[in-house]
């Protein structure tokens, strides 16, 4: 299943981890997906997707 925000597409993103060594090594940053049940524009009935906190939250303030 892909980690992709169905909203607003965010997805994973690269990056390093920094020890105390400063040894870099690799890392994934993974967006924070929920599963929420949406009332999509011009739908009646509310599906259910998978939206990062941020797109829910503004989903939310303007409902």
């Amino acid at each position: 299943m892909a980690r992709r925000c169905e909203l607003c597409g965010k997805g994973p993103v690269a990056g390093k981890n920094v020890s105390h060594s400063k040894v870099h090594t690799p890392r994934r940053f993974m967006p924070n997906l929920v599963t929420a049940h949406l009332v999509r524009p011009g739908g009646r009935v509310a599906e259910r997707v998978r939206v990062c906190t941020r797109c829910l939250r503004t989903s939310t303030k303007s409902a």
